[in-house]
Formats: structure tokens, C-alpha cells, sequence
């Protein structure tokens, strides 16, 4: 995560917003709560860590710690088959690749050039 602090601080206050309650009382707290989890999380990925907040969001507490680390284990193994997965298809696929740039520019010289002729001859006649 390029800036964890500010992520950890939206996290905040995405909890606040939907209604849990923080046992954290003063901003004493909530600094070293910040802290706490910029050392703990401040090196995933930041849209796991933002769709494990989300999903704590929707809980009735406020997260723990332990909320939190099961959430973001969960994240990972769907992102870790979700790469396996999208590995395993690409290496099942023998077919030659649909977006392959060389080939399609090849392709459409071949469409133009049948199509000049289709019409040339159709014209001629």
C-alpha cells in the first residue's frame, strides 16, 4: 500500500460512518489503533485491504483485530485462486491468442484486400 496511514484512517471512519461503535476512547486510542494496524496491514494490496473493510462494515461490531486478520486471510485465498485459476485457463487455452496484434493486422490487410477484390470484380463486370 503506497500510503497506509490515510487507508487505516478511512477505515476509521468507514466503521464510524456505518454505525459501530469504536471502543477506542480518544484520539490517544485511535493513534495507536492507526499504528497498529499500518504495521500489521500496511503492506497488502490496497483494494484487498479496502474490500476487507467494506465487508467488516457490514458487521454489528467493531472490528477486532482477529476480525480483521480472518478477513483479509479470506481475501487472499480467493485472490490467490482467482490467480490460479485465470493461470490454469491460459495455460488450457491452445488456441491462438484473440487480441494478438500481429495477427490481427494481418487479418484485416487479408479482409480489405479480398473485399477490394470481391468489389472490383463486381464492378468490372
Amino acid at each position: 500500500m503506497e500510503r497506509p496511514y490515510v487507508f487505516m484512517q478511512r477505515a476509521l471512519v468507514t466503521f464510524k460512518v456505518a454505525g459501530l461503535h469504536s471502543p477506542l476512547a480518544g484520539p490517544a486510542q485511535e493513534e495507536f489503533w492507526l499504528q497498529l494496524w499500518v504495521e500489521r496491514y500496511g503492506a497488502l494490496e490496497a483494494s484487498l485491504f479496502t474490500g476487507c473493510v467494506k465487508k467488516l462494515a457490514g458487521e454489528r461490531y467493531f472490528p477486532r483485530l482477529h476480525d480483521m486478520n480472518e478477513a483479509v486471510q479470506d481475501a487472499q485465498k480467493r485472490l490467490l485462486l482467482a490467480r490460479r485459476r485465470t493461470q490454469e485457463h491460459r495455460a488450457d487455452c491452445h488456441e491462438p491468442d484473440l487480441f494478438d496484434l500481429v495477427n490481427s493486422k494481418r487479418r484485416v490487410r487479408e479482409l480489405i484486400e479480398h473485399l477490394e477484390k470481391k468489389f472490383t470484380l463486381a464492378a468490372g463486370q
